[in-house]
């Protein structure tokens, strides 16, 4: 059982899953997301939120999957439509809208329980899914967005005797944290996973140990690594409880390890046509990821999930940040420790 459909199934709760389109033989899953934010600083974005802005209209992401299986090879591209400044004469900067190949996985299945692919792979590391619609919170965790790693291009080999366990190892020439954006540097980088369902419990373990290049001006290698821990328990049809664990560390030549880390808990609850969601999370070492001088924030989700019908959610969703630190800024501009942001959103899918 894959990574993909071990989340859909533990984490799309209180809606029908999107049903599939197959043209050619080839499977089609996609979705638009959209969404209308009210941020508590304004003109300022706040920290990990994919750059919401406040009372704008946002196309938040569209992105289209492709899957081809047949008894001896399996295939799967991601193109994503994301908006991406560039500079037209130097001075200016502008905004163009691409249909980019985030995602390219070719497998050879060797025999039923092993096989063995060549791409760009995205990580089998987090909790989330990269397809908006398998999650019930519209908005990804601080963690997904900055600690686990992103996408890397190499090899991946695949063991898998059943749903109770899947394991992966991957090698990795380039590589990048987080899912937008793209990392240069040469790269080393190793990672290895195990996965698996037991009845009503889902759990996950991986681990990523790698090394940068120097990329000119800067000299010196970049040691990094990542670890990501979860667990996932459905009580009922209607009820799941989840706790995750999430670290990244990384160290420059002849500098001290830096680290950051995040420890959350998830509760979902399905209502008819409804699904609420309570998240907690709690970052350590945030001053790491873009919160100044902040080395702790604790941030906390309360979401209002409606499935319209089979291919259409709205969602009512509010986030809170606390910092120890001044690491926000209030609708005046003045620093503060504290921020919110409200989104009302809708996410169409197939």
């Amino acid at each position: 059982m894959s990574i993909s459909k071990i989340l859909a199934v533990v984490l799309v709760m209180g809606t029908a899953s999107a049903k599939a389109a197959d043209i050619g033989g080839i499977t089609a899953n996609g979705e638009v997301a959209f969404d209308y934010n009210f941020l508590s600083s304004k003109d300022t974005a706040i920290q990990n939120t994919e750059g919401a802005t406040n009372e704008a209209y946002r196309l938040n992401k569209a992105q289209v999957l492709l899957k081809k299986e047949t008894e001896q090879i399996s295939f799967l591209g991601r193109l994503v439509h994301t908006p991406t400044q560039y500079s037209p004469d130097g001075t200016a900067t502008a905004k163009a809208y691409f249909g980019v190949l985030d995602q390219m996985e070719l497998f050879y299945k060797v025999n039923p329980t092993f096989q063995i692919g060549f791409g760009r792979f995205l990580t089998t590391m987090g909790y989330e899914s990269l397809m908006r619609y398998e999650n019930a919170f519209y908005n990804n965790t601080v963690a997904y967005q900055a600690i686990v790693p992103g996408y890397g291009e190499g090899l991946r080999a695949k063991y898998i005797p059943g749903s109770w366990l899947t394991v992966t190892l991957s090698t990795y020439n380039q590589f990048t944290y987080g899912a937008v954006g793209e990392d240069y540097a040469p790269t080393k980088t190793t990672e290895l996973s195990a996965t698996g369902v037991l009845d009503n419990f889902t759990w996950f373990a991986g681990y990523l140990l790698g090394t940068d290049a120097a990329v000119a001006p800067a000299t010196g290698k970049k040691e990094n690594s990542a670890s990501s821990v979860w667990a996932s328990y459905k009580f009922m049809d209607n009820l799941l409880f989840a706790v995750t664990y999430d670290s990244r560390t990384f160290k420059f030549e002849n500098t001290h390890t830096q680290w950051v880390d995040s420890v959350s808990a998830v509760l979902t609850y399905g209502l008819g046509m409804n699904n609420l969601g309570l998240r907690y999370e709690m970052v350590r070492g945030a001053n790491e990821i873009g919160y100044g001088a902040a080395e702790n924030v604790n941030v906390i989700s309360v979401t209002d999930k409606i499935a319209l019908n089979d291919n259409l959610n709205a969602y009512v969703e509010f986030r809170m940040d606390h910092a120890d630190e001044d690491a926000f800024l209030d609708k005046d501009g003045a620093p503060t420790a504290d921020a919110h942001m409200i989104t009302l959103g809708a996410l169409a899918h197939f």
